[in-house]
């Protein structure tokens, strides 16, 4: 039988992926997106109901990339007329001295972007929800909002079936093989030919490019999810209660019940895990932490514990994307393991990714792969 051809084999179909073979298929390509699951399935990192998305950031490039993806969001909802977004402002704080809100703070006024700075006296007037430590200082950020996870990977990946991108799912890579001119891969169902592939695998990104022969520092870990029942719904509702990160160790973030509970979760816990093996033991430590935060510092959030689920983060040593070609076949594109805050800019990325596949412009130094390799 013969190889069917394609112009781009995009491997995952999580939000990059996705993201990456509606912007490809927009371009009038012809497209293949492989994901090895269901799409919008639970085993990886674009999951759920709810991902933060903001301006407020400690490292500029991301305030810059939040400013191209906000409107690339609203595009979307938009073209697809579904809703993608909900308004919730965002929340950061932590001791008025910490480095990183101080950045954040300073990021914003840079770019121009509007935001308050908050005493604890003023935080607590605001947002009675918060009990902050009178040392401590707040910024908000009106223009932050919640990306409902499950329905933006849904709505890419319809656009970009609609723009004639073929999706097939349940259908893992076994192998992927560079040519000179070509790209071949594997799956247990059929072989397939491109001219170029895009990987955006997520955390199983490590292990085709090992087979590859390029051997990154990237770690899978396992994040826990709470979601919290909180005492007085009311006031944790979105409109009512911002999305929110404090800024002391460990990170904590949080976002309004968007239905299942009030989320809150540490952020970047160092479980590294293999994301073939689904025997996790319940991290019990980790939601003794969170529960003794809520209690101090969210006390009305405070109440029985809904559910917990399980995120894969896939880290790079200095938590900044991969958005580059292989150093070796050119015509292999890597696409962002996200160091857990990835998914505001899934939008944007899969559109770098997509000029990268056409031979467009380089991406930006902080994201190649040479930094990664000694």
């Amino acid at each position: 039988m013969a190889t069917k051809t394609y112009d781009v084999i995009v491997i995952g179909a999580g939000v990059v992926g996705a993201a990456a073979a509606y912007h490809l298929a927009q371009r009038g390509q012809r497209i293949l997106a492989l994901e090895q699951f269901e799409l919008d399935h639970p085993m990886g990192s674009s999951y759920g109901e709810s991902r933060i998305i903001r301006y407020a950031y400690k490292d500029s490039i991301y305030v810059d990339m939040a400013k191209e993806a906000f409107p690339m969001w609203r595009d979307l909802e938009q073209h697809s007329g579904k809703r993608l977004l909900t308004p919730s402002g965002g929340f950061d704080f932590g001791p008025a001295d910490s480095p990183s809100l101080l950045a954040t703070r300073d990021h914003l006024a840079a770019a121009g972007i509007a935001y308050e700075w908050l005493t604890a006296t003023e935080a607590a007037r605001r947002f009675p929800q918060f009990r902050l430590n009178q040392d401590m200082a707040a910024i908000y950020q009106p223009d932050a909002a919640i990306l409902n996870a499950s329905a933006c990977v849904r709505t890419l990946a319809e656009m970009a079936q609609n723009y004639g991108a073929v999706l097939k799912t349940k259908c893992p890579v076994t192998k992927i093989e560079p040519l000179s001119d070509s790209v071949r891969v594997q799956t247990p169902k059929a072989g397939f030919s491109a001219r170029r592939v895009v990987i955006s695998a997520g955390a199983w990104a490590g292990k085709l490019l090992q087979a590859l022969d390029l051997n990154l520092p990237l770690t899978p870990t396992r994040q826990e999810q709470m979601f919290f029942e909180p005492a007085r719904r009311a006031m944790f509702l979105p409109g009512t209660f911002p999305v929110f990160i404090h800024h002391q160790d460990p990170w904590i973030y949080g976002l309004p019940d968007m239905g299942t509970g009030l989320k809150v979760a540490i952020h970047n816990l160092s479980h590294a895990t293999d994301p073939d093996d689904t025997r996790h033991a319940r991290d019990e430590a980790s939601v003794a932490t969170v529960r003794e935060w809520v209690k101090r510092f969210l006390p009305w959030g405070d109440g029985p514990i809904r559910e917990r689920r399980e995120c894969l983060y896939t880290m790079t040593p200095d938590e900044h994307f991969i958005i580059d070609t292989h150093p070796a076949y050119p015509n292999v594109v890597i696409g962002s393991p996200c160091s857990g805050h990835g998914f505001k800019f899934g939008i944007l990325t899969g559109r770098l990714l997509a000029d990268l596949a056409q031979g467009r412009a380089p991406t930006q130094e902080r994201f190649k792969v040479r930094r990664l390799l000694g």
